[in-house]
């Protein structure tokens, strides 16, 4: 299956449980791509956030970067954050298809 996972709330507890979801779904071999709005971005700065490790990790289960928002504020954030952090991040493509993608959910 292959999902398309949003993160839009700025509270921790709805980006950790996206992202874990995320997670868990790339464990058991599904094709997931995380989207992170701007609305996170300050969990991503916070180096003691859960998502902050979580989008460090990554690259351990196999799954893609981490798309942003094509904006101002996606570069300042890829600035900001540490390299291996930075690293699990790309902004998102200039087409979506959305009917690539079997389920979008939205945290």
């Amino acid at each position: 299956m292959k999902l398309l996972i949003q993160l839009h709330t700025p509270t921790e507890m709805a980006s950790y449980e996206g992202c874990a979801l995320a997670l868990t779904l790339a464990t058991f071999g599904h094709e997931v791509q995380l989207y992170l709005d701007a609305p996170v971005f300050g969990l991503l700065m916070q180096p003691e956030s859960r998502l902050h490790g979580m989008i460090q990790s990554l690259e351990l289960y196999d799954m893609p970067a981490a798309w942003l928002p094509d904006d101002v504020f996606s570069g300042w954030a890829i600035g900001m954050l540490p390299a291996d952090l930075a690293s699990q991040l790309t902004l998102v493509p200039d087409v979506i298809n959305s009917q690539a993608f079997e389920q979008i959910l939205r945290f």
